[in-house]
């Protein structure tokens, strides 16, 4: 059930976006009709081949065809182009057309309604900048270009996220930063692609736009690879934490919590998203290593002797042997491998110091240390989260730099509520 924020967002968004389609119907030409016809055409070819990034979101190369209608025809016309893009998508997902008769009518007009803003947005402000629509972009009106793709990416992005916040009741920033800001480079490749075809369609006229429209496809196709390359590893990943979890049952979630938490470092550390995937990667394999570890040490209840003890500090260095040889996970191996050492160097495996440990390490050990404090275990209850926050702060010095505390403060701060063990 969509609540009343929801409802009254979409309401607005519904009500602006509609008003300028019809606005826009209004101010073009009876010859720009056919053109809409076309490029509308195949602004919905494109949309109806999304990538999936999520279960909710979706990305597709129609961007550059909407800055291209906006170059070539000006705001009004990319505004119904884009309008008629989505409109008419036919997607398969899951073994299933979905269009729009089989969409809910609200989300359908949330979607019509957000892109032709965002279009047309893009579009006024390169007119309003100086560029002329139907000329040559480069090298006069590359700059008003770049900034009209640019307010017509960000707006897009910030009215869809705004709603996914709403939906998921998180924090804007968040879910920008988790779901959309990665795009970017995406967005900058589309955007070359837009300005190109749009100079070359004026040059060529459709001749052009059918030469681009292959190469097009292959860079979503290639986009596509890659994404799904990225969840094969992902697959992996989660098969691996999975046979991890089934061998041994006290640390059930143990994995996934430590990966929530290292996100929030990371961000305070000022990591990029690239940087943070990596480590919310090596989050979810920092104890892999246990996997060879037999289970009736690795679920004993009772308190371990010296020698089983000694056995399971081999977990970072058999966790290491097993990602050394994967070179998509070359420096998340030696995150893992460092994971229990020591800022005094009374750690293990290697007993190294100082910032001979590497920061993500450090970020890994933190949430590590967190999470395994507030879970049960077996021979102990679980810390409450004042007092698992308390054990990590009083080790600044010893078993934590002061560089991670500060981060760990900082986190702990702002997302306090997220600072728990997820079963």
């Amino acid at each position: 059930m969509l609540n009343n924020k929801i409802k009254i967002y979409i309401s607005i968004i519904v009500i602006l976006g509609v008003s300028f389609i019809l606005y826009s119907i209004t101010r073009i030409n009876y010859n720009d009709y056919i053109h809409i016809i076309i490029f509308g055409i195949i602004a919905a070819m494109c949309e109806s081949l999304p990538i999936y990034i999520n279960k909710d979101i979706t990305v597709s190369v129609a961007f550059s065809v909407d800055l291209m209608a906006i170059l070539v025809y000006g705001p009004f016309v990319a505004s119904l182009v884009s309008f008629i893009g989505l409109l008419l998508q036919i997607s398969k997902r899951n073994d299933r057309y979905e269009h729009i008769f089989n969409k809910p009518y609200y989300k359908t007009l949330f979607n019509i309604s957000q892109i032709a803003l965002s279009v047309g947005a893009g579009g006024l402000i390169y007119k309003y900048l100086g560029g002329l629509s139907g000329t040559f972009v480069y090298p006069k009106y590359i700059f008003q270009a770049i900034i009209a793709a640019i307010v017509y990416y960000f707006l897009n992005n910030i009215l869809v996220t705004i709603l996914v916040s709403f939906l998921l009741n998180k924090p804007f920033i968040k879910t920008w930063t988790k779901d959309f800001s990665w795009m970017l480079t995406n967005f900058l490749f589309l955007a070359f692609i837009g300005i190109l075809m749009a100079s070359s369609f004026i040059a060529y006229g459709y001749i052009a736009l059918v030469v681009f429209f292959i190469p097009l496809i292959m860079v979503r196709y290639m986009f596509k690879l890659n994404m799904d390359l990225k969840q094969s590893y992902y697959d992996t990943i989660n098969a691996l934490t999975k046979a991890l979890e089934a061998k041994d049952r006290y640390t059930l979630g143990h994995s996934k919590s430590v990966e929530k938490l290292a996100v929030y470092l990371c961000r305070e550390a000022g990591f990029s998203e690239a940087h943070t995937e990596m480590v919310r990667i090596a989050a979810l394999l920092h104890d892999v290593g246990k996997i060879g570890i037999v289970e009736n040490i690795l679920n004993k209840p009772g308190k371990l002797s010296k020698e089983e003890y000694d056995y399971i500090k081999q977990h970072p260095v058999s966790g290491y042997e097993i990602l050394k040889d994967v070179p998509f996970l070359k420096n998340v191996r030696y995150w893992v491998r460092y994971h229990h050492e020591w800022y005094n160097g009374n750690g293990y495996p290697d007993g190294i110091s100082g910032r001979q440990i590497p920061l993500e390490a450090e970020i890994l050990s933190v949430a590590d240390v967190f999470d395994a404090l507030v879970s049960d275990r077996p021979y102990r209850n679980a810390y409450t989260r004042e007092e698992a926050y308390k054990i990590i702060v009083d080790s600044e010095g010893t078993q934590f730099s002061p560089r991670v505390i500060r981060l760990f403060k900082r986190a702990y701060e702002k997302n306090k509520e997220d600072f728990k063990h997820d079963f």
